[in-house]
């Protein structure tokens, strides 16, 4: 099927966050690459499919469909040659398809040099809760469901680079929540029966294709433990033609949060941050801690500018806000944040803010 290769990193990588019972957020890979039918190996196919599959890139590394608008990568999109690496064809199914990878570091200038968002390859994990209803039945869409639903939840996670993962509606699931607690938006149930599952955020979300246009609801949640829920993060409800673009425009709405919060634009300023890790007891924790910082996408720069005893300051040059760079730092399972236990108080979204006396910011232990 369309996209098969692509879809089943993003996947497998949610599958094992589930069960082997890590921390969540995921590593979202194959940001530049796409597949895209082709109906056969000509020239003129072969540049149709470049253009289309660069618009694939930008909205994946970027997060949002705007991007794709800017003049800057209209420009590229009608010549996408000198932001190609390679391309081979492949066959799936009996279909055609070109395979397509552009370079990394040339996406991601030219959205820099375009001051449009950069999205990292560390996003949130997102659990769906999904109800489908048809005319014979109304069923929670689980992690093994073979539902044409799962399968376009699976391409729109994608194509848009968003992380997601199913229910596995075993008999705690079963126990703890029902088709009408989502329809019904009961938000503390199915909150609590989210807590089981490595997630950063939950999805409460309704498919009725009984009648003759395909009617949606979404809403989104963080997975905060003890938090009270008064509205939804962002959430939508809508009549569309079809179960395809409800499926589409559920993930957009929850991939538009998403890039507001995590995708970094260059503001155009220069902003440093001060960056504290305690506990380093050899040189590859710093090799580690720097390679991580260099490919957030809310840093420009880092540099080891201080170590002292078994401390180490980093010192960053930032596209973005120092609050931008610890929304960012909270989605790393190999960061943590020295006095955890310190209470704090949270956002409506369910994250702490950042302190506007705070210049040093907290220190980090390093778990790699």
């Amino acid at each position: 099927m369309l996209k098969t290769l692509l879809n089943s990193s993003i996947f497998c990588a949610c599958y094992l966050l589930l069960h082997t019972n890590l921390v969540s957020a995921a590593e979202v890979y194959q940001l530049d690459e796409t597949l895209v039918p082709v109906e056969s190996r000509s020239v003129a196919q072969r540049k149709k499919a470049l253009s289309i599959g660069l618009r694939e890139v930008v909205l994946k590394n970027s997060g949002t469909k705007a991007s794709i608008s800017h003049p800057s990568v209209q420009a590229k999109v009608k010549n996408p040659s000198s932001l190609l690496s390679q391309f081979g064809y492949k066959e799936i199914d009996g279909e055609l398809f070109l395979q397509i990878s552009f370079d990394h570091q040339r996406i991601i200038q030219l959205l820099r040099d375009a001051h449009l968002p950069v999205w990292g390859k560390q996003r949130p994990l997102t659990l769906i809760w999904l109800v489908e209803e048809d005319a014979e039945a109304r069923q929670i869409v689980n992690d093994e469901s073979v539902l044409d639903s799962r399968e376009l939840f699976q391409s729109a996670s994608a194509s848009n680079g968003v992380p997601l993962l199913f229910p596995i509606m075993d008999l705690d699931d079963n126990m703890n929540v029902t088709p009408n607690d989502i329809r019904g938006m009961f938000v503390e149930q199915v909150a609590r029966a989210s807590q089981r599952y490595q997630a950063d955020y939950f999805v409460m979300a309704s498919i009725d294709t009984r009648g003759k246009a395909v009617k949606y609801n979404f809403a989104l949640y963080p997975k905060s433990s003890g938090e009270i829920w008064h509205k939804p993060l962002t959430s939508k409800s809508k009549l569309v033609n079809d179960i395809d673009t409800a499926v589409k425009e559920i993930i957009a709405g929850v991939s538009e949060y998403y890039v507001g919060r995590y995708a970094i634009a260059d503001s155009g300023s220069t902003r440093n941050s001060h960056v504290t890790f305690v506990d380093i007891t050899d040189l590859k924790q710093l090799v580690e801690i720097e390679k991580y910082f260099k490919q957030l996408s809310a840093v420009k720069s880092v540099q080891l500018t201080q170590l002292q005893g078994t401390s180490a300051k980093f010192t960053l040059d930032l596209f973005g806000t120092e609050d931008d760079l610890r929304r960012l730092m909270k989605l790393e399972p190999r960061v943590g944040v020295l006095d955890e236990s310190m209470p704090v108080i949270l956002n409506h979204d369910g994250f702490d803010p950042l302190p506007s006396h705070e210049v040093q910011g907290p220190e980090y232990r390093w778990r790699g």
